[in-house]
């Protein structure tokens, strides 16, 4: 049979779990003799129990509840006490020792003629030295539970190491970083992005976001180092010019609907030169994009070049579905990213923390609903990546947000749903520009003369047996040729 957790293991992995157990009866009462090192621990329940002969090492605690507890003999020394109830505490043979009070009230408290103090740093403790009532604590730090000492350091180093994050991150060096799961990804991406040190060249896909620029791009001819250095010359307010021989690669790539077709799309739109083909290319932007969804990874990457692609293209069917995972992967990235920076990780009193912030819970509910488990199984995947890894996951997946959300807002039947051949749609060697979609009804008024041309509908007129067809109109932009296609629900 599995030996019963101790107390000390207990709020070592959080005050949520210790408080479960006291709250249905099945925490022992008497914990004589335990020992506590290092440890951060808030709003735990010790009212009541029989803490005898116990020690407390360099322990920072946080409204801890010692209401009617038996500490007798028991030996704090180092850390700190704030806002910690000792309300007829039994103190007799206790000993402080280097230690700070803050805000602790001890009325009623038995014992304190024995109590031992040496060099104690009281402020608006209650109940010692007839003090008056403190006025009534803040609340408490959201997303702040119980973890150690040592956990708490380690993260405090590395925010040290990479500079202040910003003004709320370079507070007292006694206090944890913020949990700030409301702060939207870019905020977050900002912060993490200066701790990684030399912005990575990835940040250039990223422009939406306002990255932290590159100082230098590697040399280079190919779409992606070019798209890159359009974007970080547009980033710092200059024109990017256009390249002839890799304008003409992009067409190319566009109209044979190759691999670099989504990096093709951006650069065009990069160097402000309108893409002469659009549907070409749109079977390959939406398997990858279909490819990148399927992923079984909760917080799996999506390329905002390919969003960004789709969304300069307007190719928004089959598209514009996807926009829900991709918002839940972003959920997912959101909120895991907020949790490491403030310190916590899988194996940490996460959950705590996620109870803590209506923001968190929200972001939660968005990832997996009320599945639990799964979040703490994207948890333990993206916790494990490198952070560069999870930083570009959640900088691309609010980019493709973006472009998806820019996407979905466009007209409906922006994109028809047919793609046949080059000779339906291509005139002068480029594909015909998009004008309207119309419905059966709007014929008459709008296009009467070229559905007589095209379609043999006499003018004035709507067309027969056609109430759920679509009708494109397109125009040559080279000789101004018009076409008007059909499509119908069945096509």
């Amino acid at each position: 049979m599995p030996k019963a957790p101790t107390i000390e293991k207990l709020l070592q992995n959080g005050s949520a779990e210790w408080n479960k157990l006291r709250k249905s009866g099945q925490a022992p009462t008497g914990q004589t003799g335990a020992t506590f090192t290092q440890l951060f621990s808030a709003n735990a329940d010790l009212s009541g129990l029989e803490l005898v002969g116990s020690e407390w090492e360099r322990c920072d605690l946080s409204k801890m509840n010692f209401r009617d507890t038996d500490l007798t003999n028991a030996y704090f020394h180092g850390g700190r006490l704030q806002d910690c109830d000792f309300r007829g505490a039994n103190l007799e043979g206790c000993v402080f020792e280097k230690l700070k009070l803050l805000r602790c009230d001890f009325t009623g408290a038995k014992g304190l003629d024995d109590l031992e103090m040496d060099d104690v740093d009281m402020d608006r403790v209650t109940g010692l030295d007839g003090e008056e009532a403190p006025p009534p604590p803040p609340p408490p730090v959201q997303g702040i539970t119980a973890f150690t000492r040592e956990q708490r350091e380690k993260m405090l180093g590395q925010t040290h190491a990479g500079g202040a994050m910003d003004g709320a991150a370079s507070a007292h060096p006694d206090e944890l970083p913020p949990f700030r799961p409301q702060d939207p990804p870019g905020s977050l991406f900002f912060r993490a992005l200066k701790r990684v040190g030399a912005p990575p060249l990835w940040v250039l896909d990223v422009p939406g976001l306002r990255p932290l620029l590159p100082q230098r791009l590697p040399p280079g001819s190919s779409l992606e180092t070019l798209y890159r250095e359009a974007v970080k010359t547009r980033l710092e307010n200059k024109k990017p010019a256009a390249d002839p021989g890799a304008v003409e690669r992009a067409q190319k790539a566009l109209r044979m609907g190759g691999k670099e077709a989504n990096v093709a799309a951006v650069y065009l739109r990069e160097v402000g030169v309108l893409p002469l083909f659009r549907f070409a290319a749109a079977k390959q932007l939406k398997g990858e994009l279909r490819t990148e969804v399927e992923v079984d990874d909760l917080t799996g990457s999506i390329d905002p070049r390919t969003t960004g692609a789709l969304l300069e293209l307007r190719l928004t069917h089959e598209v514009v579905e996807h926009l829900h995972e991709v918002r839940r992967r972003l959920a997912a990235a959101q909120l895991y990213t907020s949790l490491l920076e403030a310190g916590f990780n899988p194996e940490n009193n996460w959950d705590e923390a996620l109870e803590s912030a209506d923001a968190s819970l929200e972001l939660a509910n968005a990832a997996t609903g009320e599945d639990r488990q799964a979040l703490l199984e994207g948890f333990q995947v993206f916790a494990a990546l490198p952070e560069e890894a999870r930083l570009r996951r959640l900088a691309y997946l609010a980019e493709s947000v973006s472009n998806l959300e820019l996407l979905s807002r466009l007209p409906e039947g922006m994109e028809p749903q047919w793609l046949s051949g080059p000779e339906v749609r291509e005139c002068h060697e480029r594909e015909m520009t998009y004008v309207q979609s119309l419905k059966a009804q709007d014929i008459p008024a709008k296009v009467p003369a070229l559905a007589k041309a095209e379609l043999g509908v006499p003018e004035g007129e709507v067309p027969e047996d056609s109430d759920d067809d679509l009708f494109v109109h397109v125009r040559c932009d080279v000789c101004g040729k018009e076409k008007l296609i059909v499509q119908s629900p069945e096509a």
